[in-house]
């Protein structure tokens, strides 16, 4: 298997994948999707009662238009920062899942209305690194006195549980194809130029009287090309052994990161998937 980078930023991937099937492909495709390790939101403790704001002097009702349920959800849907290498399981964890600092994170959020309760009003306690890494999502409007005051638990899970633990989207792959021009006999320069012009997506350029496949990458299957051509100068197949691959993930850990750790879990499982078929001796 080769890989090429095409595109890799903070959030998005997008990766030439060659001397491969569709199955390996698709295999990485679902672990990307279900078993990487992220942290998420799972338990939040709401204050109840009312809380007194001593630059206004005013009493502030700890109620907002959501229900703490929808405010609990919304909450839950956050990417929260996550290192593997730091953070564990909690059913795997030293402390026996009693909760620790490491297999949780704990945020407070205390915001008085009026105003918008936003995803960086979440402070993680003692450790400033693990913020939120996107601001400004927004999670409630509070009004002139309103006020929210709870206090949130990340842990560790995947996908298989919930969505909320979902670090990749939009993870997808198309087959690459594979574009060959042969100049046919009876084919002349104007039958090439006019080709080459039919392509919606520009595949090919031209230059003295030649078409060449510069961007072989963008086609679509449209078939516009062969179809321009009567003589058959040019042939569009599928490269069954080459993919494009893309993702995107939601900002708690790198695309980069986000594939190393797909690739080890599908190695790993493969390993046990040997050993237990050598136990069947």
């Amino acid at each position: 298997m080769e890989i090429t980078v095409d595109e890799l930023s903070d959030r998005n991937a997008k990766l030439r994948i060659r001397e491969t099937t569709a199955n390996q492909v698709n295999a990485i495709r679902r672990t990307l999707l279900t078993d990487i390790p992220k942290m998420a939101i799972e338990d939040v403790e709401f204050h109840l009662g009312s809380v007194h704001d001593e630059t206004t002097g005013k009493d502030h009702d700890l109620s907002t238009s959501l229900f703490d349920e929808a405010i609990a959800l919304r909450l839950g849907l956050l990417p929260i920062p996550t290192d593997v290498k730091r953070f564990r399981f909690k059913d795997k964890c030293v402390c026996k899942g009693e909760g620790c600092p490491h297999c949780q994170i704990v945020y407070t959020v205390d915001k008085k209305g009026p105003g918008t309760v936003y995803a960086k009003d979440l402070i993680p306690l003692g450790e400033p690194e693990l913020a939120i890494p996107e601001p400004d999502i927004p999670i409630v409007t509070l009004g002139a006195r309103q006020a929210l005051l709870a206090y949130a638990t990340a842990i560790m899970g995947t996908a298989r549980q919930h969505a909320k633990w979902q670090v990749a989207h939009a993870v997808g792959y198309s087959v690459m194809p594979k574009v060959q021009i042969s100049k046919a006999s009876g084919c002349s320069d104007a039958c090439m130029k006019k080709m080459v012009q039919s392509c919606p997506t520009k595949v090919f350029d031209y230059s003295n009287g030649e078409a060449k496949v510069a961007r072989a990458e963008k086609c679509i299957f449209c078939l516009e090309c062969e179809k321009s051509c009567a003589h058959g100068s040019v042939k569009v197949d599928s490269d069954n052994t080459s993919f494009m691959f893309q993702f995107e993930t939601d900002n708690s850990m790198s695309p980069r990161v986000a594939l190393r750790i797909a690739l080890e879990t599908l190695g790993n499982k493969f390993e046990e998937l040997r050993d237990a078929v050598m136990s069947l001796r």
